[in-house]
């Protein structure tokens, strides 16, 4: 909401657009997908949850489709409104913005899996970005910032490392699941 006031997001040109596609709004990635297996990190909450027939895994598979969904969503409405006031918002920097957001939730989604802690697992995708802010260059493939130099290789590698993250961090909610229920 407040990256139209900290950039100007009117008549920029595709270069320019990705300066706040990723500086800002692929953080919305970290806030919708980290805290997905939160509800079952009370011990309460995963006693009840437990006792059910339906498998977690299920739970939070659907839980990631709602979220990406509103990922999906909200990056669209904010390159709709880039588009309406005239920058030249493309495909590809959409879909650079998605993976950046994908990759951070992502980053996330498998710390929390790991800690079951989703405090803790904000500060790492989180750390991740402030890396990239001072030198993302130098992260090579996975350069968060790199459609604002004109190359979008990196947002390929960081949309298969977010399907790997996604997949390790559901294997390990299930076993932790499994062993606790």
């Amino acid at each position: 909401m407040l990256t139209p006031v900290l950039f100007g997001t009117s008549g920029l040109d595709s270069q320019a657009s990705a300066a706040p596609l990723e500086s800002w709004v692929s953080l919305v990635g970290i806030v919708l997908l980290t805290p997905i297996f939160q509800p079952e990190q009370n011990p309460h909450i995963r006693e009840i949850v437990s006792s059910k027939w339906m498998s977690q895994l299920y739970v939070h598979l659907i839980r990631l489709i709602y979220s990406g969904a509103a990922l999906l969503a909200l990056i669209g409405l904010f390159v709709l409104y880039m588009k309406f006031n005239d920058c030249k918002v493309t495909l590809p920097l959409m879909f650079g913005t998605v993976a950046s957001a994908v990759f951070l939730g992502s980053l996330g989604m498998l710390s929390s899996a790991a800690t079951n802690n989703t405090a803790a697992a904000y500060m790492i995708p989180a750390s991740f970005y402030a890396m990239n802010l001072v030198g993302g260059v130098r992260l090579g493939s996975f350069d968060l910032f790199s459609m604002m130099d004109g190359q979008y290789d990196q947002k390929i590698w960081l949309l298969a490392s977010s399907a790997v993250m996604v997949s390790v961090s559901l294997v390990l909610s299930a076993a932790h699941s499994d062993r606790v229920g």
